[in-house]
């Protein structure tokens, strides 16, 4: 972040906020009263003892002075005119500040700034230097040195991970360390009239600047793979006009949406650390290695476009003739027309047609087939529901929805395409612009009896109709049972089961061909599919008790299982099952005391498999492996908040949470490979956390605090283990992102005026 932007964004703020907080008074009249209700001070001092990221994710709690709360409220004498002016974390990086004034039945305005921190990780190893907006360089007597290294040992002996390592440590161990992160500036305004009336209409805009940096995944090839850090400075702006009206049997609402997207940063260039002059052969997207040391001296990358999107909207609800009805439509169309990038930078390439064979400068943007990308989704959604009760206790609901989302985007035809900046490939492409539609209908028939008993059954079909996708059209049953009663006052039970069947008309495994203008082939194993298309049956239960044995305790379990399979295909997605615990006890035998202990589980099994092929599909099934997920999920909690004396209290929460993950991978002994390595760190994250904070009452406008936080962060996950700057093949940032143990203790004074 750029600390004098930051500064400069906090006292334009300060200044505007208090000028609204004067000027607001004057407005209403001289009958107008202020106060100030809460104000709060403190001071944190804070500990934690790696560099890792994760205990600052989201927030900023570095020690130092902070204004935690500061409220301002104000009414008029006859309570028709309310000001209120909340700000929460002033003078941090999350701090927010909230203002509403308002003339009851008349108008009301909201506005809202909140600064979004979001740390991806610390102390990162960085070669590139950021020379201007979206362009990474590498010093040219760098580049030049380490090619010059490369070039003298071709031939001469082994271009492998240990000459490269060798080569580059130097200029790792002396690169920038840089911190990953951005910050989100969010402002909302919002006003709203006849507030009270049957007619309102509101006018509601929203601006969000993201600036910072992230990770981004760059590459020159399989042998030269670049992590680089992705400059972020864009915006985004919305704006939505609405209006209601509301009437005896019913009500209507309306309006108009409208969003902007602006990236001041709009394409990356970043420089190879392994060339400074650009070369090209068949084998380039190997290097550098014993098979090349060719490959483009400059990668780039076209970063998020610019794009806005539009939308009408339409929402109703009546009740005539004994039923209530409720529908909705909007119409919205999503666009861009970003200028498209040359094919390459690496100017040592000649692009070929071909159709005729002619040949052409990919650098130059005029050599592709059209300027600017064209793009356009149109959307159109509607649903609609009705419903009414007849006879002894019964209720019929029919529901339905569709959504289309028609992609009108022109299909780009490419004589070609470089790989990995490196190579031509004479392999013309075509773009496809996927579209769907999903249609949804479906009914539910209730019947109360007793006083407080519901038995429900429903069906739904949804239907999906697609384009340019490997199955063109899908239905799918959902049979679903469901009862809630309370047999007693003191005992509440619910339940449901739920049956799902998807069928699929067809599977084509060679809708890859959709991008090619010329028949490839398919390289896809033709029993592979894709679970959001395949084949599935499932089936899931939900249970729920709450129990009130006495008027100072409830008891809250629940269960739940969601079973899916995929029997229908051979590789993919077999299996999927969760099962899920869950309990909350919460006593409270008076306004001194209450305490509350909850716990969750999650366990999930799932069942993957595939084929391992070289460079020809393999039809061999002693080739399978497949691939079982274990993963247990624990969260746990407790909490205690007493009154200890007359002018003291005392609040203790505490959390525990684990996700333990394992694959256990198997191989036949006669296929390829032939054995496999189970990973018991799939994803291991352990959190345990711990809140404690004693207030004393000073008199009856003060209150002092003290508090203490501590929190135990361990994260062990098989895709860190080892992580270094540069590893066979990349060139990593290697961020601190894992185990942390902070401590916070703070000490506020709360004033009321």
């Amino acid at each position: 972040m750029h600390r004098e932007q930051i500064h400069r964004g906090r006292v334009t703020l300060g200044f505007l906020a208090a000028g609204l907080v004067m000027s607001m008074p004057a407005m209403a009249g001289d009958d107008f009263q202020l106060h100030l209700d809460p104000l709060v001070l403190e001071v944190l001092e804070t500990d934690v003892d790696t560099d890792s990221s994760k205990f600052e994710e989201y927030q900023d709690l570095g020690s130092g002075f902070r204004l935690p709360r500061l409220k301002i409220e104000g009414f008029d004498s006859a309570g028709e005119r309310h000001l209120s002016f909340l700000g929460q974390r002033l003078g941090r990086e999350d701090a927010r500040y909230q203002m509403s004034y308002g003339v009851s039945g008349r108008y009301k305005i909201d506005l809202d700034y909140r600064k979004i921190p979001h740390r991806f990780g610390n102390q990162g190893t960085f070669l590139w230097n950021s020379t201007g907006p979206g362009r990474l360089e590498i010093a040219d007597p760098t580049q030049a040195f380490l090619q010059g290294e490369i070039e003298a040992r071709q031939g001469n002996g082994a271009i492998d991970f240990d000459f490269l390592n060798g080569l580059i440590a130097p200029f790792i161990q002396s690169a920038q360390q840089v911190d990953i992160a951005l910050r989100r500036d969010r402002t909302t305004a919002k006003i709203d009239f006849g507030t009270l009336g049957r007619f309102s209409w509101g006018l509601e805009y929203g601006h969000e600047n993201r600036k910072g940096n992230r990770a981004y995944g760059g590459s020159f090839g399989f042998g030269n793979v670049t992590e680089i850090l992705e400059p972020i400075d864009y915006d985004t702006t919305e704006v939505q006009l609405g209006g209601e009206w509301n009437g005896s049997k019913g009500g209507v609402q309306f309006g108009y949406r409208y969003s902007r997207f602006e990236n001041q940063i709009s394409t990356l260039i970043w420089d190879n650390p392994f060339r400074a002059t650009d070369s090209t052969d068949g084998r380039a997207y190997l290097a550098p290695g014993g098979a090349s040391i060719g490959g483009s001296s400059l990668g780039f990358a076209d970063l998020a476009p610019d794009n806005e999107s539009s939308q009408l909207y339409l929402s109703a609800r009546g009740h005539f003739a004994g039923w209530w009805t409720h529908g909705s439509a909007s119409y919205g169309v999503m666009e861009q027309d970003d200028p498209l990038l040359p094919y390459t930078l690496n100017t040592s390439i000649v692009g070929v047609d071909p159709f005729t064979g002619a040949t052409f400068d990919p650098t130059d943007p005029a050599s592709l087939p059209t300027s600017n990308a064209d793009t356009e989704v149109n959307v159109l959604t509607v649903n609609a529901s009705a419903g009414r009760k007849f006879g002894d206790g019964w209720q019929l609901t029919l529901r339905g929805r569709y959504y289309d989302y028609d992609n009108q985007s022109s299909r780009i035809e490419l004589p070609g395409y470089v790989r990995y900046h490196a190579v031509w490939e004479e392999i013309p492409r075509i773009t496809v612009p996927y579209a769907y539609s999903r249609q949804e209908v479906g009914a539910e028939l209730a019947k109360h009896f007793g006083r407080s008993s519901r038995l429900a059954v429903g069906y739904k079909l949804k239907t999906w109709d697609r384009e340019f996708r490997e199955t063109e059209e899908s239905d799918e049953d959902i049979i679903r049972l469901s009862f809630d009663t309370r047999p007693h006052p003191k005992v509440k039970l619910n339940a449901s089961y739920e049956v799902t069947d998807r069928t699929v008309d067809n599977y084509d495994t060679e809708a890859q061909e959709f991008s090619f203008l010329l028949p490839e082939g398919a390289n896809n194993q033709p029993g592979l599919r894709k679970y959001a298309q395949a084949a599935r049956e499932t089936d899931g239960l939900r249970l729920g008790i709450q129990l009130f044995p006495h008027e100072a305790w409830n008891i809250d379990v629940g269960v739940s299982h969601m079973d899916e399979d995929y029997d229908e295909s051979e590789l993919g997605l077999i299996a999927d099952e969760v099962v899920q615990l869950s309990a909350e006890v919460g006593y409270t035998p008076g306004e001194r005391l209450t305490f509350f202990v909850f716990g969750h589980r999650s366990d999930r099994d799932t069942l993957q498999r595939s084929r391992q092929s070289g460079g020809t599909v393999s039809t061999d099934p002693d080739d399978n492996w497949q691939a079982t997920f274990e993963e247990v999920t624990d969260t746990w909690g407790l909490g205690l908040r007493a009154q200890i004396s007359e002018r003291s209290e005392l609040d203790i929460s505490g959390n525990w949470s684990r996700s333990d993950g394992l694959v256990d991978l198997f191989t036949t002994p006669a296929g390829t490979p032939s054995s496999a390595t189970d990973i018991d760190n799939y994803e291991d994250i352990e959190l345990f956390a711990l809140r404690a904070r004693i207030d004393f009452e000073i008199t009856d406008s003060a209150r002092a605090g003290l508090s203490y936080r501590y929190e135990d962060f361990t994260l062990d996950r098989f895709i860190l283990q080892g992580l270094l700057p540069y590893l066979p093949g990349a060139t990593l940032l290697a961020a601190d992102e894992g185990d942390y143990q902070a401590s916070v203790i703070g000490v506020d004074l709360r004033l009321s005026f």
